[in-house]
């Protein structure tokens, strides 16, 4: 599909997917969602792609939903309600097949480059990102107590996971801006970069995953971290089992214990 508020481009197995509302802080509306669920698609189904990094425009991450549309909707309801995102593939537990959240169950890395405010429904979509690397001006907010509104998308169980119950109640209640320093100490991002070439640098962490470690490792690591979130441990350590044995016949179990013999860089395929 053509795309008229995001950007989407490939480069060295990185796919960028950059929210390109500028002039808006890269506010969020129904047709981005559209567009940004369709690159994620698309990428996710693109063997050449192997890392996704998303990221806005300009000097914002993304701040929030429109505010234009938020204005309109007392008394009417979520106006993107009733679309729930259908995650890619078969055998996805519902848990993952609902907004926003079925990030979780694309089968590559994605990575939230955040280059400016990411606020409200900006500060809950990299949460279903795996990385999150903050620019030295990033901030964040939930905002949801100031509207009126709750912790939205799945928000109450997902922030906890990330800085703990007290740093969650403290950013959801008082809907305080924190910046990247901050952000970096709860936990709630894994690296903080300077503001100068910043995006440079985030793909240049995402070429790493893309080059340097297992396509097939990464995706059966993201699915047992989700799926963990929901097991005991008996059942976590009964599939790591069964799937480290899985490993032994693959192409890129092999090709790990060559390229490390031979010294040379790694050549995975996938398989």
């Amino acid at each position: 599909m053509p795309y008229q508020q995001i950007l989407y481009g490939v480069s060295e197995r990185v796919a960028t997917v950059t929210l390109h509302r500028p002039d808006r802080l890269n506010a969020w509306t129904a047709q981005m969602e559209q567009e940004v669920n369709d690159a994620v698609r698309q990428a996710a189904a693109d063997d050449g792609v192997r890392a996704i990094l998303l990221t806005g425009a300009g000097r914002g991450f993304c701040a929030g939903a429109d505010m234009s549309l938020l204005s309109g909707l007392a008394g009417s309801g979520d106006p993107w309600a009733a679309t729930v995102d259908v995650p890619l593939g078969d055998g996805i537990r519902r848990d993952f097949q609902k907004k926003y959240v079925w990030l979780l169950s694309v089968p590559k890395p994605i990575l939230a480059a955040i280059n400016g405010p990411a606020v409200g429904l900006g500060f809950v979509i990299p949460l279903y990102c795996d990385l999150r690397i903050a620019s030295e001006a990033a901030s964040f907010a939930t905002i949801f107590s100031k509207r009126g509104l709750v912790a939205e998308y799945g928000l109450a169980w997902m922030l906890p996971r990330l800085v703990g119950l007290g740093n969650a109640l403290d950013l959801l209640f008082t809907s305080r801006r924190i910046d990247a320093r901050e952000a970096l100490r709860l936990g709630l991002v894994q690296r903080v970069l300077p503001e100068e070439g910043f995006l440079e640098a985030a793909q240049g962490l995402a070429r790493e995953l893309a080059a340097g470690v297992s396509p097939r490792s990464l995706r059966i690591m993201k699915r047992q971290i989700y799926e963990a979130q929901f097991q005991g441990l008996g059942e976590a350590v009964d599939l790591a089992f069964e799937e480290t044995l899985g490993c032994f016949a693959t192409e890129d179990f092999r090709e790990g214990v060559a390229h490390y013999l031979e010294k040379r860089a790694p050549a995975f395929t996938g398989r």
